[in-house]
């Protein structure tokens, strides 16, 4: 699994060099070929002998996918986390006794895949405490530059401290002690935080509060917005920033080194350290709240007017959401201080997230602050997750506002009407509104995109172009990024033609205005190189107590600004196998191809632009019969979870339903076509699993139940008796089959 995740490195399939494209890539290819036929060699040894079928109609096809075109590193790392979960999947059906152990040795030497925050998985399934601690030791590897490659670019940041913080989740604190041991046993003094801690909190006491000249690096463990089951560990180099791809590729290979290798992890006891004086304590909340109450006093940060703000929520309520996450007492003390009437829900400590699935301040998770705003006639709503890095608001009327109406509002309050300067930084599933408005930014004509310049994403070796030209992805105002926080924060590292700036100026940090994407996270210029749920809520509430009007009046102003149009979007986050996910991707980027704009629709509108990557990606631009580009369409397959993103936006609602409606159709197809090839009913019932229950779902289920003369009530009970085990987001799902099945037995 090793040679066919990584045979063909993520550096070699992203350069233009003709060496590499045309003579080294191939030979990687030749020998994920080999590492193919050996592992189906390995699969017919005789232990696997009552699991011959499962594994050649399962297993076998997953190796195969790994020689697929476009199936890059990334991908296949995805893939080889796949074939473990597949393998583990198999202990049930297992008649050898003997079976489940290997098939549990096999999946504890899972591949450990980085996401763009971290390391994350399930907690005793895939996040362990011996594949965290091979995990903070490659960080540690990487700080320490030991035997780092030199395309890394590690710097070796021996002896200096590392801070470690965690969130409020299960276990968490237990994580962020395993990590202090194996970084004070690698020669690093530990600044460990004593209570759960909010992500940007945690990087503003490394980088401006002690300094990231004096620190080695901050290593979080927090799964951010990820059900309480899971866990994670995050990674930012002494800049604060997201560790960059390069840096990430190497930790998780270096990881998955020492599990192979078995290395043995050093570890220091943490009383002893403690009485030696290597490891210190802290916590930053004082700090940080002052921090941002100072914002843009001695330094080029985004001001806030807190009189104003004090004035205008005098006398009006604020119900904050604090999730039972790490942000509890960070508003209420800011508020306080500024005399604010505020009010707490689920403020107090639940490491399972109490009645939560979700900590994530977004629709449909964020429906208890909708709830309570409306019952105390409050003003208004905030919310945050786990680690604190995302935002949510609510208006006084309950309801809540997306972030993409947010984003495009803060982005006419700063860069228009407060003609403050930076670059304007969005994601590509954000709002086409965030150009429009930006090119009223005047005096923000120094932070623009060269004229010309393309995206670098839209330029990347893995993304292909299959109606329009690669023109009409200029944008002239905004820089335009893919998902994820980290790239976001690289253009403050960047020209203004997306290229890395060399050196790095003394002010890279004041070189962005605002950042943000449609999951509800953002930053600002001079703040965190991060995302900031806390800042970002204060950003709303000075925003509105300078208009003087609720967001949904703000909204209203901001649709109807010039060149801007009401513009209604939404996103359903879909549960579907994995078969299905990347079916759907590859579906549009296939069946589009060789089209010429306007020769195509969906939904009823012309397909003018549509690119994207193969399993990962694609987004659409149409064209109503008005001649309107208003129209948008994007879809992205989860790395990490069996869920398609499906974004849609559009001048009409009735567009905007129709785009979903029909994306949802073809899924349910891809999804129908999983459900009849299932060879027995175990696959079947792994395939239920995360397969959305829709009317047409449940007739293919009962027709492929009676053509195989398989019994309803015999796969109810396999789909419930794993039911405990299952994530609470998947329990509605997985019960509503069982059900079903049930009742029609």
């Amino acid at each position: 699994m090793t040679i066919l995740a990584e045979a063909g490195p993520y550096r070699y399939e992203t350069s233009r060099d003709p060496h590499l494209r045309e003579e080294v890539l191939p030979a990687f290819k030749a020998l994920r070929g080999q590492a193919r036929d050996a592992a189906r060699v390995f699969f017919q040894r005789a232990e696997f002998t009552s699991l011959t079928e499962d594994i050649q109609e399962e297993i076998f096809p997953l190796l195969d996918s790994f020689l697929e075109p476009d199936r890059f590193m990334p991908f296949r790392v995805i893939k080889a986390g796949k074939v473990a979960e597949r393998l583990y999947s198999f202990i049930e059906r297992a008649e050898d006794p003997n079976l489940p152990k290997l098939l549990q040795q096999l999946y504890a030497m899972k591949y450990p895949r980085f996401g763009t925050s971290g390391w994350r998985g399930r907690w005793s399934q895939d996040f362990t405490e011996a594949k965290a601690r091979q995990v903070v030791q490659a960080i540690c590897d990487y700080m320490g530059t030991k035997e780092v490659p030199a395309h890394v670019e590690a710097e070796d940041r021996s002896s200096f401290p590392v801070v470690v913080g965690y969130d409020s989740r299960k276990h968490a604190d237990r994580v962020a002690r395993w990590v202090a041991e194996v970084c004070l046993a690698n020669g690093f003094p530990v600044l460990l935080v004593a209570r759960d801690t909010p992500t940007p909190a945690l990087i503003y006491y490394g980088i401006d509060y002690l300094g990231s000249d004096k620190i080695a690096g901050l290593i979080n463990c927090t799964a951010s917005h990820n059900p309480f089951e899971w866990q994670g560990i995050k990674f930012n180099p002494r800049q604060g920033w997201p560790a960059p791809t390069r840096v990430t590729d190497f930790i998780a290979a270096r990881a998955n080194q020492h599990q192979l290798l078995a290395t043995e992890i050093p570890s220091t006891d943490l009383e002893a350290a403690e009485t030696e004086g290597r490891l210190t304590y802290t916590d930053p909340i004082t700090a940080y709240c002052d921090w941002l109450l100072a914002a843009g006093e001695a330094d080029n940060r985004v001001p806030l007017n807190w009189e104003r703000i004090r004035s205008y929520f005098a006398d009006r309520l604020v119900v904050i959401d604090e999730m039972h996450g790490a942000t509890r007492g960070y508003m209420s003390r800011i508020l306080g201080r500024l005399g604010i009437p505020h009010t707490l829900i689920h403020a107090e400590v639940d490491r399972e997230l109490g009645e939560l699935d979700y900590a994530s301040p977004e629709d449909p998770h964020i429906h208890h602050l909708q709830e309570r705003v409306l019952e105390l006639g409050a003003d208004m709503g905030l919310g945050m997750d786990t680690d604190g890095d995302r935002f949510g608001a609510i208006d006084p009327d309950g309801t809540y506002l997306i972030a993409n109406q947010i984003l495009p509002m803060l982005i006419k309050y700063l860069a228009v009407d407060r003609a403050l300067t930076g670059k304007v930084v969005v994601t590509q599933t954000g709002s086409p509104l965030n150009e429009v408005i930006a090119r009223h930014a005047l005096c923000n004509e120094a932070f623009r995109p060269q004229p010309g310049v393309i995206p670098a994403y839209v330029d990347h070796p893995f993304y292909r172009r299959r109606i329009g030209q690669r023109e009409d992805m200029i944008f002239d105002a905004v820089f335009v990024v893919p998902v994820g926080i980290k790239y976001i924060e690289e253009q403050r590292r960047t020209d203004n033609a997306y290229q890395p700036l060399n050196p790095l100026p003394d002010d890279w940090r004041d070189r962005l205005l605002i950042g943000g994407e449609e999951s509800s996270g953002l930053t600002t210029r001079g703040h965190v190189t991060d995302k900031d749920g806390i800042w970002a809520n204060l950003l709303i509430m000075d925003m509105i107590a300078h208009y003087g009007k609720p967001l949904r009046g703000i909204w209203r102003d901001v649709v109807g600004f010039d060149g801007c149009w009401e513009s209604f979007g939404g996103r359903a986050d879909v549960d579907a196998s994995d078969g299905a996910k990347e079916a759907l991707i590859n579906y549009y980027l296939d069946h589009f191809a060789g089209k010429k704009p306007g020769e195509a629709t969906i939904a009823g509108q012309k397909v003018v632009y549509l690119g994207g990557i193969r399993y990962d990606l694609v987004e659409v631009v149409l064209e109503d019969g008005e001649g309107n580009r208003r129209h948008f369409l994007r879809i992205r397959a989860s790395g990490t979870e069996p869920i398609n993103r499906i974004y849609t936006e559009s001048s009409g609602p009735e567009v905007r339903e129709a785009l979903e409606a029909e994306v949802l159709d073809r899924l349910e197809e891809f999804s129908a076509q999983e459900i009849e090839a299932a060879h027995n009913p175990w696959r079947l019932v792994d395939i239920l699993f995360f397969t959305q229950p829709t009317e047409r779902l449940w007739e293919v289920v009962r027709e492929k139940v009676a053509a195989e003369g398989w019994e309803a009530g015999d796969l109810a009970a396999r789909l419930r008796r794993p039911l405990p085990e299952v994530e609470r987001r998947n329990q509605e799902i997985v019960g509503a089959w069982a059900k079903g099945l049930a009742n029609s037995s």
